[in-house]
Order: structure tokens, then C-alpha cells, then sequence
């Protein structure tokens, strides 16, 4: 092979090399942005879930205990217009109503034991991993280490988003961020080949990444919160306040459910005493 021919094979890898890192960089950015993104949303969902709750979410739940009751009283006493014993009665109520009463056990459970539960502890060959590839990430992105404004306001938001996924163990935040950072020296010996090949892959992983971002982030927004959470802005800016008004609907549904239930209780205290 000629020298000139040579030079010309070895430029042309150069140039693709060249070509695979500028998409390495722009992909690492689409991954940032993204991740930033579905984090950002992930975080609107939870406070309008928080509020939602304090506003509305106990309110259903109360309608559904009183609904549970409800329908536990009309089987009472139509066992009881079949000559049924009492003894018999309940175990039927119990058997037939059993998976409803456990969720709304759940439900009523469920933020109690959210705070008392501990944060799993990691093997320690996983909380290793955890740990070497936060500094990593910690290094690279800290918004002191940029003089420029722009590159120093994308780090002040990717470094809370750091310190939390570390905190909350949540890997797969972290690998994201760190897919792209080659473990290999452009100028090391590898064979030309070598090199492409491995810049391929990593491009190829960004590109999975950035695909499952938009996938994970349609699906926050096609959630029933998120759309919700979207009505309620939508009518709070024509100055309505839709949860105080879902509340108030619902509390009139439970004070007529509480009627309703009330008469059955009474019917069975004089079906009893018959």
C-alpha cells in the first residue's frame, strides 16, 4: 500500500472518530436535557399528588369506607330475610367484602408506612458502584468548575438532580448521565478500529437512552395525575378552584351515604332484636 494511500485511510478514521464524538456530545446533552426534564416532571406530579391528597384524596377515601359499609349492611339483612345465622352473616360479609375492605386498609396505611419505611441498604459491592459513580458524576458537573453562565446554569440544575438520585440509590439517573464518558484515552495505543468501535457503542447507548427518556416522559404525561394536575392549572388561570369544588361534591356524597347507611345500621339493629 502506498504511503499517500495510507495517509488517506488514516484520515478518514480520524474524521469518523471526529464525527462519533461531536455525536457523543450532542446526545449527552440531549440525555441531560431530557433527564432534567422527566425529573422536573416527575417532581410537578408528586406536589399536586401531595395536594390533591390533602384536599380531595381523603375525601374519597371517606366516601369509600362509608360506600364499603353501606353495601355490607344490605348483605346483612338480605342473609338475614333467609333465615341465616348471625354467626354465618358475617362470615359471609367478610368472605364477600374482604379484598375491598384490604385496599381501603391499604389505602388508609399506605403514607403511614411510606414515612416509616427504611431506605433499603445496598450490597456493598452495589453501594460501592453508587458511590464511585457519584464522585464521577459530582466532579464533572459541579457548577463551580465553569467560568461560563450558560454551561454553569445547566450544572446548578443537574447537581440537585445528582445529590437526590444518589440519595434515593436510584442508579439508573446516575448511569444515564454518565453514558458517553469514554474510559479510554484517544491518545492511548488502541488500533484505530478499537477506538471507532467503542464510540459506536457508547453512541448506541445514548441513543437508547435518549429513546427511553421521551418514552418515560409521554407516559408521565399521559398519566391520569399529570392530566388532572393540567385541568386544575388550566381552571385556576379562569379563576376556579376545581378541587374545593370536587370537594364539596364529595363531601355531599358522603353526608347522603352516611344517611343512607345510618337507616341500614338501625334496620339491622331491629332486625336483631326481632
Amino acid at each position: 500500500m502506498k504511503p499517500t494511500t495510507l495517509v488517506h485511510i488514516n484520515n478518514n478514521e480520524q474524521r469518523e472518530i471526529n464525527r462519533l464524538l461531536q455525536a457523543i456530545d450532542e446526545k449527552r446533552e440531549q440525555v441531560e436535557e431530557l433527564t432534567v426534564t422527566k425529573e422536573h416532571l416527575k417532581a410537578e406530579v408528586d406536589l399536586f399528588q401531595h395536594r390533591y391528597n390533602a384536599r380531595v384524596g381523603h375525601v374519597y377515601l371517606e366516601l369509600d369506607k362509608v360506600e364499603l359499609e353501606t353495601k355490607e349492611y344490605r348483605l346483612r339483612l338480605q342473609l338475614r330475610r333467609e333465615d341465616i345465622s348471625e354467626d354465618e352473616i358475617e362470615a359471609r360479609v367478610e368472605s364477600c367484602f374482604r379484598e375491598n375492605r384490604a385496599r381501603i386498609d391499604a389505602s388508609e396505611t399506605q403514607k403511614e408506612d411510606e414515612q416509616k419505611s427504611p431506605k433499603n441498604e445496598l450490597p456493598d459491592k452495589e453501594a460501592k458502584y453508587l458511590q464511585n459513580l457519584y464522585r464521577k458524576l459530582a466532579k464533572r458537573f459541579h457548577p463551580d468548575k465553569s467560568e461560563e453562565s450558560e454551561e454553569r446554569n445547566r450544572r446548578e440544575e443537574l447537581m440537585p438532580l445528582i445529590n437526590r438520585a444518589y440519595h434515593e440509590q436510584d442508579i439508573q439517573i446516575l448511569e444515564r448521565l454518565n453514558i458517553g464518558e469514554t474510559d479510554f484515552s484517544l491518545d492511548s495505543e488502541d488500533a484505530t478500529v478499537v477506538k471507532r468501535e467503542k464510540l459506536q457503542s457508547e453512541l448506541r447507548s445514548l441513543n437508547r437512552a435518549t429513546a427511553e427518556l421521551r418514552s418515560e416522559i409521554n407516559r408521565v404525561k399521559a398519566g391520569r395525575t399529570y392530566r388532572l394536575k393540567e385541568q386544575v392549572e388550566t381552571a385556576e388561570k379562569n379563576g376556579q378552584d376545581l378541587l374545593t369544588t370536587l370537594a364539596g361534591d364529595l363531601k355531599r356524597k358522603v353526608q347522603s351515604s352516611r344517611s343512607q347507611l345510618t337507616r341500614l345500621i338501625n334496620m339491622w339493629s331491629r332486625s336483631k332484636n326481632t
